[in-house]
């Protein structure tokens, strides 16, 4: 017959006990975790300034007017204007987190030029000859993005003429989020974006073996962090919102689909999000890792690479039709 007396009745309680005890600790350990995982990685990116190196636009057959832009929140930003014969417009380019600098996409001015393009090169706050003590991870850089606008739009020649903004990688990111807020922003020309900085952060402890769900319970706290180090408000400065903000404004979206710094699912993630808000969107998808979706060899004199300035190319003139 079993024993139901006092003493085992008295023993019941106490395990309940341990294995709430036991549930709370591992719940404060995992609070713990979650709030340390953005604690200890982004410090390698916030709050540094990166020194890249500098190319010279007639290495690439192409000269170019040196100039300082000021932004709104009073830095100067080192860029470089290149001109095109009987212009159509301007695309602004913009390169990533880090390297290469904006001055390493000469050769993209150059195919430009040659197809009636000017180009405004924008070296992003906290890089090289720009002023600014960390990135902002798109969330200030589009402020960058502005500074180029509003100098285009006080020059009499060009100022009723079309502004692409193009970005490589981060610099993708922040000309979808700068697109969304200026409406002089004509169309844009993403290459290799991330949906939203919370979304490449998950992505990327997934490719370094961490559960995904442990990326996606850490989402909050990486919100937290962000909001607390640049302000709430900026948290709203994603790509993924910017691209809904496109209105009838058309975007070329490019991706490899074995990007290892930028996953596919971010192109995919972006390019739902345009298509739910009947974004005038074209897409260019290449096979394998080629974050540049340029192929590498051809970075320096893009037009080598038939099936990507084509793309690009087909999709400028659009606008100038």
């Amino acid at each position: 017959m079993e024993n139901t007396g006092p003493e085992q009745k008295q023993k019941m309680p106490k395990t309940k006990k341990r294995l709430l005890i036991a549930a709370l600790a591992l719940v404060v350990l995992l609070a713990a975790s979650l709030i340390a995982i953005p604690l200890m990685v982004m410090p390698s990116f916030l709050g540094q300034r990166y020194e890249q190196r500098q190319y010279q636009s007639l290495d690439y057959g192409i000269g170019s007017e040196r100039i300082t832009l000021t932004t709104e929140d009073s830095l100067a930003l080192a860029a470089w204007r290149t001109r095109a014969d009987d212009t159509k417009g301007t695309v602004i380019i913009l390169s990533g987190i880090q390297n290469p600098s904006v001055t390493a996409f000469f050769g993209y001015a150059k195919m430009l030029a040659d197809n009636g393009w000017d180009s405004l090169l924008i070296e992003m706050r906290a890089r090289s000859e720009s002023e600014g003590d960390e990135i902002g991870l798109g969330m200030t850089e589009w402020l960058d993005v502005k500074a180029g606008v509003d100098f285009l739009s006080g020059d009499a020649e060009v100022k009723a003429l079309p502004v692409v903004a193009m970005g490589t990688s981060m610099g993708a990111g922040t000309v979808i989020i700068a697109a969304g807020e200026l409406p002089a922003v004509d169309a844009v020309i993403s290459i290799s974006a991330f949906s939203s900085w919370s979304d490449l952060f998950i992505d990327n402890m997934t490719m370094f073996g961490i559960p995904r769900f442990i990326g996606v319970l850490d989402r909050p706290f990486l919100s937290l962090y962000l909001g607390l180090h640049f302000g709430f408000d900026a948290l709203g400065y994603s790509p993924v919102n910017g691209i809904a903000k496109l209105g009838d404004r058309p975007i070329l979206m490019m991706h490899s689909t074995e990007d290892s710094q930028v996953p596919f699912s971010e192109f995919e993630t972006l390019l739902k999000k345009a298509r739910e808000n009947d974004i005038d969107t074209s897409t260019f998808i290449r096979e394998g890792d080629e974050h540049f979706v340029c192929y590498e060899e051809f970075i320096g004199n893009p037009a080598q690479d038939a099936q990507f300035s084509q793309a690009i190319l087909d999709f400028l003139s659009a606008l100038s039709l």
